[in-house]
């Protein structure tokens, strides 16, 4: 008998996450400002900011959920050995199953949160942007980090 898990499952485990889009670039700001590395942007935020210049990354419902493997395999293609998580509000998923894959094949894990959710998942950086509408968690001010 084949078991099958439901999408729910699926994200909830983070196998599966709602991408908006991922792609090759240079990092524009920060202190890894200049590197080559694989972003991956997911969907879904309730943070709400209206200064926000990805609101199309809100409503996760319009973002397909995808395998993370693949998502993986993708950044694999490219020389950087770095990826920066974004979205949206990547912490209101669990990240332990993406990042533990990218760090199995070596690859530097870099996260830009509002730090209004707990983080999961394996960090080799925290680019940490507070908002007023979703105050950073306390836990999530540790760590190698900037803040934005």
């Amino acid at each position: 008998m084949e078991v099958k898990s439901s999408p729910h499952t699926l994200l909830e485990q983070g196998i599966q996450l709602p991408l908006m889009e991922e792609f090759y670039t240079i990092q524009g700001e920060g202190f890894h400002s200049g590197k080559a590395a694989y972003f991956i942007r997911i969907g879904g935020c309730d943070v709400g900011c209206h200064w926000c210049d990805v609101k199309e990354s809100w409503d996760a419902s319009l973002h397909p959920l995808t395998n993370v493997d693949e998502v993986v395999n993708n950044a694999l293609t490219y020389p950087s050995r770095a990826v920066v998580v974004t979205g949206g509000e990547p912490s209101m998923y669990n990240l332990e199953y993406i990042t533990t894959q990218l760090k199995n094949k070596g690859i530097q894990t870099f996260i830009e949160t509002s730090g209004a959710y707990p983080l999961t998942g394996i960090w080799d950086w925290v680019c940490l942007s507070p908002k007023k509408t979703g105050v950073p968690l306390q836990e999530n001010l540790k760590g190698p980090m900037s803040l934005k």
